[in-house]
């Protein structure tokens, strides 16, 4: 299932296939309180998935009480049946549950995706912030300069929020730029640290470890625990890199 990440792993897609072909959402229950939705391998299941986590949010029903989009899935959580006299409430919720969702699931594939806001994040991809570039560029067969130049052509959407506080799955990656995690993770990734790993993209918001390549830096806060909301990046934001040198990199960065 695809509950928000508790890892870095990167989800991939499968190539376009037929309508006759392309599986069906399945509704399941998970655990005691939650029903979970999986559009499986659908290409559209992202989109969905968020679609769907909108709907609910903006017209609640009676049998939900939280909502969480995955990659693919969603998740939903009925409300606490011990607050209530009646003991059986849980059961009749849940099978009304599953019954909307069932429905609601196909149609959100046929749904827009739920509007998000345009991020432009400043890159630079300076040598001395982008340890991996060489490598990607070798592995992939390209030079440093169009690894680049896809970077900044990919037109992202954050798919997902996990891993960490204010992480972004970027999904929409330059195919060109497909590439596996390392081999061997980093102990320590710098704060803002721009990295690519299958067909995703991301910026790390705070220095941890990590596996995925790195291509460049951002000088921008991504998470602001202060401010609300606290994650600079939100679900279903459209994302555009745009180039900056290292002279206005370092200015930037000393404004945060």
């Amino acid at each position: 299932m695809s509950l928000p990440p508790h890892s870095e792993t990167p989800t991939p897609k499968p190539p376009l296939r037929k309508a006759s072909l392309l599986p069906t959402p399945h509704v399941s229950p998970c655990g005691d309180q939650w029903m979970m939705v999986d559009w499986q391998e659908h290409p559209l299941a992202n989109r969905a998935a968020r679609s769907l986590a909108a709907h609910l949010r903006q017209e609640p029903q009676s049998f939900c009480a939280e909502v969480v989009a995955g990659v693919r899935t969603m998740a939903m959580r009925l409300p606490e049946a011990r607050d209530l006299q009646d003991p059986q409430q849980t059961a009749r919720w849940r099978e009304q549950a599953r019954g909307w969702l069932e429905e609601k699931a196909k149609e959100a594939l046929d749904w827009p995706a739920a509007a998000g806001s345009l991020r432009i994040l400043q890159a630079c991809y300076e040598a001395s912030l982008a340890p991996d570039l060489p490598h990607v560029a070798e592995r992939c067969g390209l030079s440093v300069g169009d690894v680049i130049r896809h970077h900044l052509d990919s037109a992202f959407v954050a798919e997902v929020i996990g891993f960490m506080p204010g992480f972004a799955y970027l999904g929409g990656l330059h195919p060109a730029l497909n590439i596996p995690r390392r081999a061997s993770p980093r102990h320590k990734v710098p704060e803002g640290s721009i990295a690519i790993a299958g067909n995703q993209s991301a910026v790390y918001p705070s220095s941890t470890a990590g596996g995925w390549h790195l291509i460049g830096c951002c000088p921008q806060r991504l998470f602001r625990p202060l401010q609300d909301p606290a994650a600079l990046i939100q679900e279903g934001d459209q994302i555009r890199f745009e180039r900056i040198g290292l002279e206005a990199f370092e200015r930037l960065w000393s404004q945060r």
